[in-house]
């Protein structure tokens, strides 16, 4: 025979013949083998479309993180390398999936207009005009008493007390994860600033780390904590993660996820990039940009400046999910040179205190509200109110009708050029 391949191929397949069987049943096993060799070869695949990828990449890492929530501590962190390398994942991929991650914490919205209309619900803030529901970080350089304005917000929620003389609160039970300073710098302050905490509605956890998170959930609930004060991001993290790596993403996806999950506000202590006289702070001067202001619901700027030979501390709305305060709102304060304390001082857009603007918003309120479906022009207002400036009674006007509390806007049709608008409170049928 000349043809050497089919001579091989039949010399294997009488060498696989064994004589005490029947042939038939060699034959059939030999057939079923070289079928099953065929069927193991890889076969081309229907691509999956990139949304489908995106999904189950998603599913996948989430998944990973809940199995290894139920690890020992101590294992938690060999199961987060576990999980990248199962992913099979390269440290980049493996970041912007992360980052993808945080991008997707926010809640689609509804696709149709009247579905949308329905969802805008504003959720009551912790602290009116400064503090909402969500992960709010507070971003300072060091040494500008970013701490101690901290201890003052946990101070005033956990005894229900006003804070600044400003900002009215509701008690609450609180919780500080304090890795930036010791008890014993602790102590100092809490003496020098004279702090008094509710001990029933308090408490103060001196160690944490990224992977106890379900430790901190179910103290979150078992003592319905409200206000979480974290001192600071980078300590937290580990300080050898980097503000820009996978890891540290994931802190902040998961802080936004118990924020969410519980109804409560994670206030997170962080860091701006170095500036020498820094006079306002942007949202590109937080260190860690990418994942942190894309994954928080709130963010301010603190910074400090010089005004008269008297300190003045700035804290700036750079980002307001949550609609808790107007963007770009900013409030000044000034600091007592014994206590150290933060005093309210004014806002830098406008002369009126925050009493006035809330006195004067509810005043308007009440009079809409006293004559149900009676239209009311700004100037109305400002006469009937005495308010002073008839474009002051439209901003609070149009506020409330912002704030979506009933008030309806109702356009003059009569009126030629620029439009004029009334407003009116509406009853609505049950």
């Amino acid at each position: 025979m000349k043809n050497k391949g089919l001579e091989a191929f039949i010399k294997k397949f009488d060498g696989q013949i064994v004589s005490d069987e029947p042939t038939v049943k060699t034959t059939k096993s030999f057939i079923e083998k070289v079928d099953a060799e065929v069927i193991d070869k890889p076969q081309p695949k229907q691509k999956d479309s990139i949304a489908t990828v995106a999904k189950s990449m998603k599913q996948q890492l989430e998944e990973g993180l809940k199995e290894i929530d139920k690890l020992d501590p101590i294992e938690r962190s060999c199961g987060l390398i576990a999980l990248r390398s199962q992913m099979k994942l390269g440290a980049t991929a493996f970041e912007k999936l992360v980052e993808n991650l945080v991008r997707m914490t926010e809640k689609k919205p509804p696709s149709t207009f009247k579905e949308l209309i329905k969802s805008k619900r504003r959720i009551k803030p912790i602290i009116r005009d400064l503090l909402g529901i969500g992960l709010t970080v507070f971003a300072a350089e060091g040494y500008t008493g970013k701490t101690t304005f901290g201890y003052e917000i946990i101070e005033a929620v956990c005894n229900g007390t006003k804070l600044f003389g400003q900002f009215e609160v509701e008690q609450a039970n609180t919780l500080i994860i304090q890795l930036d300073e010791s008890d014993a710098d602790f102590e100092y302050k809490q003496h020098e600033m004279g702090l008094q905490y509710n001990d029933k509605n308090w408490a103060i956890w001196w160690s944490f780390t990224p992977l106890e998170f379900p430790e901190l959930e179910k103290y979150v609930i078992e003592n319905n904590v409200k206000v979480i004060m974290m001192d600071s991001l980078i300590s937290i993290a580990g300080k050898e993660i980097s503000p820009k790596d996978a890891e540290f993403g994931i802190l902040i996806y998961r802080l936004n996820q118990l924020a969410g999950r519980h109804g409560i506000a994670i206030i997170c202590i962080h860091h701006l990039n170095k500036k020498p006289n820094r006079k306002e702070v942007y949202k590109e001067d937080i260190f860690g940009t990418a994942f942190i202001f894309n994954g928080a619901a709130n963010c301010w700027g603190f910074w400090i400046e010089q005004a008269s030979g008297e300190m003045l501390a700035n804290l700036k709305i750079l980002k307001s999910r949550t609609g808790t305060v107007d963007i770009n709102e900013q409030y000044r304060f000034t600091k007592c040179p014994d206590t150290r304390r933060h005093i309210y001082q004014d806002r830098a857009n406008g002369t009126a205190t925050l009493d006035e603007l809330n006195s004067n918003k509810d005043r308007v309120l009440n009079l809409l509200k006293d004559s149900p479906f009676t239209l009311f022009t700004a100037p109305e207002v400002n006469r009937i109110l005495s308010l002073g400036n008839e474009n002051y009674a439209r901003n609070i006007l149009k506020g409330l009708y912002d704030d979506r509390v009933g008030i309806d806007r109702v356009e003059d049709k009569k009126t030629v050029g620029r439009p004029k608008f009334s407003y009116r409170y509406v009853i609505k049928q049950s």
